[in-house]
């Protein structure tokens, strides 16, 4: 660049991802002729109208999120109540499940009055609560919890729930936050289907797929499983974690992911615990990909029949064969 504002355009793009707008440019002391000569010569693109991107200047995609902010604020500061929404700001927070989206999403105020239409830049009119504007990156986004509520009211229902399991599993909000910010959605579309979703969300899930399993269990007409299984011994130290089961039934399932579970340490490991799960007194399921996409039925017929046994099967149980085992004799008043 050779205008005396080369310095404040450097620092701008710096600042914004390798992204500005023509006016900022201009603002900086650059000249039309400049812009263009730039442009044509490659080193930058026209990604929008009037929002430009100096090719190669990031590493990571975050730059697309700021361009699409910069075609509703050409000097560069997104006005209240502008930020990144849906899965937009659902790849920032890092949430789990969130089906692939090529278009940046953002929320606007209700009478928001659009710079120009963009294509990839898809605009949702809505008065955010301000506790649910927040800043990532030095960009607006909604709330982590507000993000998600976004999607659980519009996604299907299964992908729903786990995108809800999937938020709270990132850290980036908690179940007590989701259910919290339900109110705020009284007469939005979705707003019934957001307060089913939070119910059979839960805390201390491992992966979209154990949800999904779960899923699967409850819609067959089965109890709610227990999450986030735990054996302790008497020191309170960790000998075993399950994704899913009966506690009270002594029924472990877990799903084992083909890309994980086909490590030869892992392979070995996870064969162990289960004779060791076994010769404790529990009833082991496993399941994979192909069980959960295809053979849902079988993973229902699977548990009914284990829920079904469970209590002959404990009654035979030995006392003091572990203290899962006896607990559950107990529950049935063995």
């Amino acid at each position: 660049m050779r205008s005396n504002g080369a310095a404040e355009v450097e620092h701008v793009l710096v600042r914004q991802q390798g992204c500005l707008t023509r006016r900022q440019a201009i603002n900086a002391g650059m000249t039309d002729t400049e812009v263009r000569e730039l442009l044509r010569s490659g080193r930058w693109q026209s990604v929008h109208n009037g929002v430009l991107h100096e090719v190669g200047a990031t590493m990571d995609e975050r730059w697309r999120l700021r361009a699409a902010l910069l075609t509703q604020s050409p000097t560069g500061s997104p006005p209240p109540g502008i930020a990144l929404s849906h899965s937009s700001a659902a790849c920032l927070y890092g949430f789990e499940g969130v089906p692939a989206d090529p278009s940046v999403h953002l929320v606007v105020p209700r009478d928001w009055v659009a710079q120009h239409r963009s294509e990839g830049v898809r605009l949702h009119r809505c008065q955010i609560p301000p506790q649910h504007l927040d800043r990532m990156y030095g960009m607006p986004v909604t709330s982590a919890a507000w993000t998600a509520l976004s999607l659980i009211r519009v996604l299907p229902r299964g992908r729903a729930v786990v995108v809800a399991d999937a938020a709270v599993r990132s850290g980036w909000c908690t179940l007590a936050e989701l259910s919290a910010a339900l109110p705020l959605l009284a007469g939005l579309r979705g707003c019934v289907q957001a307060r089913d979703v939070v119910g059979l969300a839960r805390e201390g899930t491992d992966s979209c797929q154990e949800t999904e399993t779960r899923l699967i269990l409850v819609d067959g007409g089965l109890p709610k499983p227990d999450v986030n299984m735990r054996i302790v011994n008497d020191y309170g130290q960790l000998l075993a974690r399950g994704e899913l089961g009966y506690r009270r039934k002594l029924i472990w399932l877990e799903y084992d992911g083909f890309a994980v579970h086909t490590d030869r340490q892992v392979f070995r490991k996870d064969r162990t615990r289960q004779n060791w799960l076994v010769t404790r007194g529990w009833f082991v399921l496993r399941y994979t990909d192909h069980d959960v996409y295809r053979a849902r039925h079988q993973i229902v017929q699977d548990a009914r029949t284990a829920l079904a046994r469970a209590p002959a099967r404990i009654a035979a149980l030995p006392p003091g064969l572990s203290p899962e085992a006896d607990e559950a004799r107990r529950q049935l008043g063995r």
